[in-house]
């Protein structure tokens, strides 16, 4: 499984770039090295030969997994359904999430290509650090719980008027927050707060399908979360697009647990530096980790 999972994650362009680099340093010494051995008469050969021999076919190799690799992915994802084992390590808990989130989420219509990647990541992170922190399946329906929490606030204050976010930032990176909504703002910088809401009830569907699937039970508030999730999903594109549509009415039983403006400020604020960022910005997901759990 886990070469596999390796050659599997190749199928992304950066994981292919990062090796490639990777490689040409490794063969770059070992070219070195024979040339410090064998003299330095025959550089010109020993550094042909190990480009045309060793560097050249695995890189091409490597290429290859860019249609290979999702087939590999596939097949190890359906391997691991119904697996008595299927949460037992990081690999199997990203693997599931990845599973999960194609059958559930359908992500509106101006998330970034990206989004889907962040809030698999996220899911990941969360669901694993809760079940390895021996919670179990409790510890990520109740990740899922803040997620719908902040969610219920966040789509309803956007709806109305979001109260400006503080200057000075609690994610521990040093970086301001830009405000979490402005209705005077470009329709770029609107953009990338919706996106951000959106990422979120992407995520709150995907802890709750998680949560439900390693506990072989239905959530207790399963269904007040996927439906204000979905709900959320279709005003984000309402409101990013300019969609003629229902006014935001909230969705009632959604919020199960209450949080202190602090805690909501600083969720909101990690979870929107990390959806802004470039990928993989693991300092800002691990900021939005420590905001769920603490």
């Amino acid at each position: 499984m886990t070469l596999r999972y390796a050659l599997s994650e190749l199928r992304r362009p950066a994981a292919r770039r990062v090796f490639g680099r990777a490689w040409l340093w490794v063969c770059g010494a070992g070219a070195l090295a024979s040339v410090m051995v064998v003299g330095w008469d025959h550089a010109f050969f020993i550094a042909a030969l190990w480009l045309v021999c060793v560097f050249a076919p695995a890189r091409i190799a490597v290429e290859v997994l860019h249609s290979r690799g999702p087939r590999i992915r596939r097949d190890l994802q359906l391997a691991l359904a119904g697996r008595q084992d299927r949460y037992a390590t990081s690999e199997h808990v990203t693997l599931m999430v990845e599973t999960l989130f194609a059958r559930e989420v359908h992500l509106p219509r101006l998330a970034p290509p990206d989004l889907g990647g962040k809030v698999i990541e996220a899911a990941s992170r969360l669901s694993d650090g809760a079940l390895r922190r021996g919670g179990g399946s409790a510890a990520v329906v109740q990740a899922a719980t803040i997620c719908a929490t902040l969610l219920q606030h966040w789509t309803g204050e956007s709806a109305g008027a979001i109260p400006e976010a503080p200057r000075r930032s609690t994610a521990g990176n040093g970086v301001a927050p830009p405000a979490l909504w402005d209705p005077s703002a470009s329709v770029q910088d609107q953009w990338v707060t919706l996106r951000a809401v959106a990422g979120l009830a992407a995520l709150t569907i995907t802890l709750t399908a998680v949560y439900e699937d390693c506990s072989g039970r239905a959530a207790e508030a399963g269904g007040a979360f996927r439906a204000l999730a979905e709900a959320t999903l279709d005003y984000v594109d309402q409101v990013g697009l300019l969609l003629d549509g229902p006014p935001w009415d909230g969705v009632e039983g959604a919020a199960q647990r209450e949080l202190s403006p602090e805690r909501l400020s600083r969720l909101a604020e990690t979870w929107l530096g990390f959806c802004a960022a470039p990928p993989p910005a693991p300092r800002r997901l691990r900021a939005f980790v420590e905001a769920v759990a603490g």
